[in-house]
């Protein structure tokens, strides 16, 4: 089941994965009065990686990745417009839930086309 999708943005890139709620806090572990959790996510290649959560409160609350997310982002080589989709399988009785990331790279930067041309 995909909990979210989200075109990345500068801030993205550069310092933390956010984006408005909409019921997908009900897909990941509960926060169970803790203010941070941490999200075992497994990427296409089958690495592992941690992504510290937490809800930012406000008029508009909303979940950011606040660690793990910046190596993520560096080791995948993602650009703003790239496209994150997060999902869940279904859960195991023993194992529990299962996450998965996966990575959709754009053709296109903001400036433009992605110029292939060898130097």
């Amino acid at each position: 089941m995909e909990i979210f999708a989200k075109v990345l943005t500068i801030t993205d890139i550069k310092r933390r994965l956010s984006f408005s709620d909409h019921g997908c806090v009900h897909s990941l572990p509960r926060f169970q009065g803790c203010h941070v959790i941490v999200l075992q996510v497994e990427d296409d290649a089958g690495i592992s990686w941690n992504f510290g959560c937490m809800i930012r409160s406000g008029v508009i609350p909303k979940l950011v990745i606040v660690s793990g997310w910046i190596q993520f982002v560096r080791h995948k080589g993602l650009r703003e417009g790239d496209i994150v989709k997060l999902y869940k399988e279904e859960e195991d009785v023993i194992a529990g839930a299962e996450y998965k990331i996966k990575v959709k790279k754009s053709h296109t930067s903001v400036s433009g086309p992605v110029n292939n041309k060898r130097v």
